[in-house]
C-alpha cells in the first residue's frame, strides 16, 4: 500500500513538473513569438507548483530528506540523540497539525472563492494543504515509529 502511495506521489509529481513546464514554455512562445499572453498561465503555474511543493514535501518526509543536523546530532551520546530525535518529530509533528487545521478552514473558506485567471474554485487549489499536510504527518508518525522505538 506504501509503495503503491509513493508510486503515485511520484507520477502525480513527475506529471504536475511536466504540466508546469509546458504552461510556462508556452507562456513564453506566446509571449516572444507571437506579441501576445496567456492571461492564465501565471495563475496556472503557481498553483501547480503549490501542489507539487506539498507533495513534494511528503515526499521527502518519507525518504527522510528533510532538512536536519546529522553532524551535530552523531557528536552526542546515544540518549540524548534519542531525545532530540523525539522533540524534533513532536515540533515537526505539532507544525502539520497546524498546517492540516489551517488547510481546512482554507478549504471551507475556498469553495465560495473564484481563482481570477482560472476561473476555478480556490478549494481546488487549497485542498493540497490538509492532503498533503496528512500525507506528511502519516509519514511523520511512521518515521518516528522506527527512529525511536525500532532502529538501534
Amino acid at each position: 500500500m506504501e509503495k503503491r502511495l509513493y508510486a503515485l506521489l511520484r507520477t502525480v509529481c513527475f506529471l504536475l513538473m511536466l504540466a508546469m513546464v509546458a504552461i510556462i514554455f508556452s507562456q513564453v512562445l506566446a509571449r516572444y513569438a507571437f506579441s501576445d499572453s496567456l492571461s492564465w498561465s501565471e495563475e496556472a503555474g503557481r498553483y501547480i507548483f503549490v501542489w507539487m511543493t506539498f507533495l513534494g514535501a511528503a515526499m521527502a518526509v518519507r525518504d527522510r530528506q528533510h532538512v536536519s543536523l546529522d553532524l551535530v546530532l552523531k557528536s552526542l551520546p546515544y540518549s540524548l540523540q534519542k531525545l532530540l530525535i523525539m522533540v524534533s518529530y513532536i515540533s515537526m509533528l505539532i507544525f502539520t497539525a497546524v498546517v492540516i487545521y489551517g488547510g481546512v478552514k482554507f478549504v471551507a473558506r475556498g469553495s465560495s472563492q473564484i481563482s481570477s485567471a482560472l476561473e476555478i474554485p480556490m478549494h481546488y487549489v487549497y485542498i493540497v494543504l490538509p492532503l498533503g499536510g496528512i500525507l506528511i504527518f502519516a509519514y511523520l508518525i511512521k518515521n518516528f515509529y522506527e527512529d525511536v522505538f525500532a532502529r538501534r
